[in-house]
């Protein structure tokens, strides 16, 4: 069987390895790990901060009454 496909050749284009690049680089995910770490983080940081801005709106509203009087 084999015998009779001895001189066929495969030959790819540039766009279809281009193509099969992406898809492997796609479904790979490459340092997909750190970027979760780091959306962890940010988020982690953004609670905080609105947390300390909700202290902060609580205080002020309190002082605000006092500094008309």
């Amino acid at each position: 069987m084999a015998e009779g496909n001895q001189g066929q050749a495969v030959s790819l284009g540039c766009g279809t390895l281009i193509l099969i690049a992406l898809i492997v680089l796609f479904f790979s995910n490459p340092g997909k790990d750190d970027v979760l770490r780091e959306v962890g983080s940010l988020r982690s940081e953004v609670r905080d901060l609105r947390k300390l801005v909700e202290e902060q709106s609580v205080l002020i509203k309190t002082l605000q009454p006092k500094a008309k009087q």
